[in-house]
């Protein structure tokens, strides 16, 4: 019985995830780890750059903490003590915790609309869109860079959001991903160098580069993979991936960006920062679709691929022990 429900748990995560999306705020983990986060950042009284530094340890470690324990212990006493109702809970609540740590669906709905309204002749309904996936200034946005701007967006998270997390949960479970998550949205809120963050926010920063360096390489060849099945120029992809992926300030985000520009014979540009792959910004809005599609099916691959045997080889084994160790101290 326990390997079946085992086996269920990430099967039910994607099937979760590719039919309803993203939960409402109220329940979301994520959103919960960003008020715990926010709440201590706030806290923070900016002295000097060493007593701000060594603040933002504790910033990012107790967040991190907090909600690994947290779902370890919820989890690990809905299995010990529930019984055979109990494993089986254990396997949903698992499975719905993880589709919320990873996130396919939520990519396109948040950047198809923008194709939509550029199809509209809506330029301004666009910009407002891609406002609420960018940081840059999107008043001046153009056509083309509107377009980049959503598959820029699409591109580098599908490490951030999608191929990461998996790979974590893979390797441990619901915490591994826990632990992901938790510093993918610390480096998002505190990470930037900004004035208020740049001490702050550092260890976030780079405790983040660390845990996305293996992940964004390992996107390549998936994108490759996904590229030659859908028809798309994979060998295009390696060849960009590995000339531009240099372009950008973070070590790990122009991996996937610049493979996924070369797959598509797209470019992607953010004005003064990078220009990955070649010729010129595109005017076809289908080109978002055609990102979407390419990440979707990347995903998936790498589900299968890497996901499915690293979890039943490793992750699940370590998430079991860390339930029953925890359980045996208290």
């Amino acid at each position: 019985m326990l390997a079946a429900v085992v086996l269920l748990i990430p099967i039910g995560a994607l099937l979760i995830d590719l039919i309803f999306g993203e939960p409402p705020n109220r329940f979301h983990p994520v959103v919960w780890m960003g008020k715990v986060i926010g709440f201590l950042d706030e806290r923070v009284q900016r002295k000097s750059q060493k007593h701000d530094r060594i603040c933002g340890v504790f910033v990012s470690i107790i967040p991190i903490l907090l909600f690994t324990l947290a779902f370890i212990l919820i989890l690990g006493a809905i299995r010990i003590y529930g019984g055979d109702l109990g494993l089986i809970v254990w396997g949903i609540l698992s499975a719905v915790l993880f589709s919320t740590l990873f996130a396919i669906k939520s990519l396109g709905t948040h950047t198809l609309p923008m194709m939509n309204d550029l199809k509209n002749n809506d330029l301004e309904a666009a910009r407002r869109k891609a406002a609420m996936v960018v940081s840059r200034d999107v008043n001046k946005l153009d056509e083309k860079h509107i377009i980049s701007c959503a598959s820029e967006t699409v591109a580098e998270n599908l490490v951030d959001s999608v191929i990461s997390p998996m790979f974590y949960f893979g390797i441990a479970g619901i915490p591994g991903a826990t632990i992901l998550r938790v510093t993918n949205t610390e480096d998002g809120m505190i990470g930037y160098l900004s004035e208020k963050h740049k001490n702050v926010g550092r260890f976030a920063a780079r405790l983040d580069d660390v845990l996305h360096y293996i992940t964004a390489r390992l996107s390549v060849p998936f994108i490759m993979l996904a590229s030659a099945v859908l028809g798309y120029d994979w060998r295009n992809a390696w060849k960009v991936a590995k000339r531009d992926h240099v372009q950008t300030s973070s070590p790990n985000k122009g991996w996937p960006m610049s493979a996924i520009a070369g797959a598509l014979g797209i470019k992607m540009e953010k004005e003064g920062c990078y220009s990955l792959g070649d010729g010129e910004l595109q005017n076809d809005p289908e080109i978002i679709a055609r990102t979407v599609r390419l990440m979707k099916v990347t995903s998936i691959l790498f589900f299968i691929i890497v996901l499915i045997p690293l979890y039943l080889i490793i992750g699940i084994t370590v998430q079991i022990f860390l339930e029953n160790a925890l359980f045996g101290l208290l």
